[in-house]
């Protein structure tokens, strides 16, 4: 299940990034720290060149120190979103995974049974086979 906001796009330089979301490099790097990225990112899901292309919106608290922008909250909504979609992915592979092995296991059980049934049966003489 690949989504279409989980491809990749690589770029090769800062100059071609701010290029491609229209917008300088100043605000490109503004934008990247008030996102949490790392500077020398270079690839980008679609969803993150949509964030970094939209313009900041700033809320001021009462303390001038603390701003709080919308769109990193979005942002990290979203990768939340996307996290809990994969745990439950992961849960349905390690239900089918346990299924898996018991039914591994009881087959491996029946086949060692049935080998001590061959082995317990005493082995008839050649003359109690010929006659019965």
């Amino acid at each position: 299940m690949i989504n279409e906001n989980d491809t990749l796009q690589n770029f090769t330089s800062v100059t071609e990034i701010s290029n491609y979301l229209g917008i300088s490099r100043p605000t490109y790097y503004r934008r990247l720290s008030a996102l949490g990225f790392d500077k020398s990112k270079k690839k980008f899901t679609k969803l993150e060149l949509k964030k970094l292309r939209s313009p900041l919106q700033r809320n001021v608290t009462h303390n001038d120190d603390k701003i709080v922008t919308s769109v990193n909250f979005e942002f990290e909504k979203d990768i939340i979103i996307n996290y809990q979609k994969q745990i439950s992915e992961l849960h349905n592979l390690l239900d089918q995974q346990q299924k898996l092995t018991l039914d591994l296991q009881s087959r491996l059980d029946n086949k060692n049974q049935e080998l001590l049934d061959l082995k317990e049966t005493p082995k008839k003489g050649f003359w109690r086979r010929l006659f019965g």
